[in-house]
């Protein structure tokens, strides 16, 4: 029998029906029940992971049809069921076409059939939630591979995802993100931007210099650029309006001209926003009051919750004993999982290999040491290493 940590949604006008349903499913499922589609699409934005969600057809608000496509683009991995008791072809059509119903359930519905129902729903919804899994792993790899590479070519574009990620996390935790694959994609791609735009064109914006006409429009389609890049590849459709939307200001100025304002605006795009801007606000040893304080001067341009957040979570004091050892390397003496504290430039000519903030991977390495016998690197190479590597360096284990 399904273990009780099923989550289902009922959305019907019927008090009966909402009885029905949590009598008949109080033992091995949680049951939400909704009188109308605008309480229970909060409710699903919410709590992303829905099992299954159960609609009537003539659902105030939205209607049933309209309902159930919606919830779909909010829980995709969720099973959809029509329950009504209009049996015309119309209904079903919409039901089918329209919301995508993974089944259709006429009033009044045997218990037998409900429950025969129910158990193909969630079986539905495992299976996808497991097809979901494969392939965000396979994306993920796949996007790492994309951000190693184009880190050669882009160092100073990549090198704040390291760092951000871990501030995004922290963030999440708090907030009680379930599911952070979407925030950790638009992290690790959200220098796209950046990477496809010409080198002096960043940097005379970067140092705040007049930009042309034709660099200012350059600079402009960029965001346009990276969308129109992601966009193409599955699963990543979301993620590309996020970053899309994350140099959208707060209070409604920004890019997009036309976009979103306040709460409108996705909270990953807002996460974006406020932890992109404090990057460049900090010093490199990392955030600190005075980035804040940077950032407070232009309130009006971020969400003021997740700015007072991020504040509070970021400067908060981390216990000694979950602190990484900073420790000086050289090249053969560096592991995967240390995080470059500085620039590491070669030798001569002083240019940027790797960013600091990047986690080292054995590619990394790797490349490193290529970097090192060719042109040569600068030695030795602050690294932060957790307290496990740093004994097990030790030891010789």
């Amino acid at each position: 029998m399904e273990e009780k940590t099923s989550l289902i949604v009922v959305a019907d006008p019927d008090p009966n029906v909402h009885s029905g349903f949590k009598n008949l499913l109080q033992d091995r499922c949680r049951v939400a029940c909704f009188d109308n589609s605008e309480d229970a699409l909060r409710f699903l934005q919410q709590h992303p992971g829905v099992a299954v969600v159960f609609s009537c057809f003539n659902l105030p608000g939205l209607g049933g049809s309209a309902f159930l496509s919606a919830a779909q683009t909010i829980t995709p991995q969720a099973a959809r069921v029509m329950l009504t008791g209009d049996k015309s072809k119309q209904a079903v059509k919409e039901a089918l076409n329209e919301g995508h119903a993974f089944l259709f359930l006429e009033k009044p519905c045997k218990t037998n059939d409900l429950l025969e129902a129910l158990d193909l729903a969630l079986a539905h919804h495992r299976q996808k939630a497991r097809d979901r899994a494969l392939l965000e792993r396979t994306l993920a790899g796949s996007v790492k591979l994309l951000i190693e590479t184009l880190g050669l070519f882009h160092p100073e574009a990549f090198r704040r995802t390291g760092i951000v990620r871990k501030q995004a996390l922290k963030i999440a935790r708090v907030l009680g993100l379930e599911k952070t694959w979407e925030l950790e994609m638009a992290v690790m791609l959200s220098p796209l931007g950046e990477a496809v735009l010409p080198k002096h064109v960043l940097a005379r914006y970067r140092a705040a210099r007049t930009l042309t006409e034709q660099e200012r429009l350059v600079l402009e389609g960029a965001p346009v650029q990276a969308r129109d890049l992601l966009r193409n590849i599955p699963q990543l459709e979301r993620v590309s309006e996020h970053l899309y939307f994350s140099a959208r200001v707060y209070d409604g100025s920004g890019f997009p001209k036309d976009g979103p304002t306040g709460e409108e605006i996705p909270q990953i795009s807002r996460i974006l926003k406020v932890l992109t801007d404090l990057w460049y606000a900090s010093p490199e040893s990392g955030p600190d009051a005075a980035a804040f304080e940077a950032l407070m001067i232009n309130q009006v341009k971020y969400d003021p919750v997740l700015l007072d957040l991020a504040r509070k979570v970021l400067l908060d004091d981390v216990p000694e004993e979950k602190r990484g050892f900073v420790s000086e390397c050289h090249i053969p003496s560096l592991q995967p999982g240390d995080v470059l504290m500085d620039d590491v430039l070669t030798e001569n000519s002083h240019e940027l290999v790797l960013s600091r903030g990047h986690a080292l991977t054995q590619t990394t390495i790797r490349r490193l040491q290529h970097f090192h016998q060719t042109v040569g690197v600068r030695q030795p190479v602050r690294v932060e290493r957790h307290a496990v590597a740093q004994d097990a360096l030790r030891t010789g284990n």
